[in-house]
């Protein structure tokens, strides 16, 4: 039941009225969703872009997300940092651009405080007419950032946690893939707002279930060998490519196409692998590139999805053409998978929706529902607290 004028407060016994997974309401409750901002997103790491994607000095990368903003700049020095993209004026953005390069200095455009590129405030117009202004305690504010595998990920509240302790468990997996040496590749970079609730995305993309019926291309290309595991709590699944030519002409040429890698060990050669980086990123290994997609809240209808694909400089017309036709097949696989989104998400309205009824190949949503309801416990009950109690409920309950 969502949030609203007629959401009633429902008094019961905590161990009756869980679940062991997300009832409809946590996808339409707009109180629980800033719960999900604050605990999930802005606690935990985001991934901002790659080192290739601002290789020198002065480039940068911003990034928006949950009412934060976040700047990352390689400095005159050539070292890497991030920022609140906020200035300590008055708050303005000092840079709106998604990407650049920016000037030896950050200057804002609102009333031209300047800043070092690390971070230190170095110019304030009619400095005299502040009262006790101390530069040296009003530089940019840091970030927390980590360099993982050639990906910079940023971290708007501080935690225990670093990204590279949490995602141990599948470094030795993907380091073969040497992507911190990749290339961004062109016209694969989007980002875009679509209309359905964040968590919808990942029910779908965390099972394989549906791919022997939803995903034609996939199914051909390496279906009869699909696999999900949880290594270290980190989900990993894989797909093995199969050796019988597709009928889809698109798989059928990325079969035939696909050359050797030099780089990657023989049981990654003909593998498909994607890791999930929790609480809303996954990264796909292909042999010929890698890509990345992630989702972000905007609302409890509203979620921005990003992603792009990286790989080594390959000149082999071969590695380009498979490039070409790994991005038809996953083109199709997201148009397919948005349709289920969209209509798993409108049938979570009706009065006849149904309880969990998960396969064991769909432990992936399970896991997935687990790991959201141990942040949140509040998402293990079946029924809505009641109007403005969703988060008096969750401290009751954690």
């Amino acid at each position: 039941m969502p949030s609203g004028d007629n959401a009633k407060p429902v008094q019961t016994r905590i161990n009756s009225e869980t679940s062991d997974c997300l009832a409809p309401w946590a996808y339409y409750d707009d109180e629980l969703l800033e719960l999900e901002k604050d605990h999930l997103f802005k606690k935990n790491w985001l991934l901002v872009g790659h080192i290739n994607d601002m290789p020198n000095p002065r480039d940068y990368l911003t990034l928006d997300a949950v009412g934060e903003r976040a700047l990352v700049v390689r400095g005159n020095d050539n070292q890497i940092r991030a920022f609140h993209n906020v200035c300590r004026h008055r708050g303005a953005k000092l840079l709106d651009s998604p990407c650049g390069q920016c000037a030896p200095a950050l200057t804002c455009p609102f009333h031209g405080w300047t800043y070092q590129l690390d971070g230190k405030l170095i110019g304030v117009p009619a400095e005299n007419t502040f009262r006790n202004l101390d530069k040296s305690r009003n530089g940019l504010v840091p970030l927390d950032l980590e360099v993982w595998m050639g990906f910079i990920f940023i971290r708007f509240q501080g935690g225990k946690q670093s990204l590279a302790e949490m995602l141990r468990p599948m470094q030795d997996e993907i380091a073969a893939y040497k992507i911190a040496q990749m290339q961004p590749l062109e016209n694969t970079r989007y980002d875009d707002i679509r209309p359905y609730n964040w968590k919808v995305f990942h029910d779908i993309d965390n099972e394989g279930y549906h791919v022997p019926i939803g995903h034609p291309a996939l199914q051909q290309l390496y279906g009869k060998d699909y696999s999900d595991h949880l290594v270290g709590g980190v989900p990993l699944s894989y797909g093995v490519i199969n050796a019988e030519p597709a009928k889809l002409w698109s798989v059928r040429h990325y079969q035939k196409l696909l050359p050797r890698f030099a780089h990657l060990p023989k049981k990654n050669q003909d593998c498909w692998l994607y890791g999930g980086i929790f609480p809303s990123m996954v990264l796909g290994l292909y042999p010929d590139s890698i890509e990345f997609y992630m989702t972000i809240p905007v609302a409890i209808d509203k979620t921005r999805v990003r992603g792009g694909c990286y790989a080594l400089l390959d000149s082999r017309r071969e590695a380009r053409a498979v490039r070409y036709l790994n991005r038809r097949i996953n083109n199709a696989t997201s148009a397919e998978d948005d349709n289920f989104v969209r209509w798993l998400q409108d049938g979570m309205q009706s009065s006849v929706f149904p309880q969990p009824n998960l396969s064991s190949i769909e432990q992936g949503v399970r896991e997935f529902h687990h790991r959201l309801q141990a942040t949140l416990p509040v998402a293990r009950l079946k029924h809505h607290p009641g109007t403005g109690k969703v988060a008096q409920a969750n401290l009751r309950l954690s």
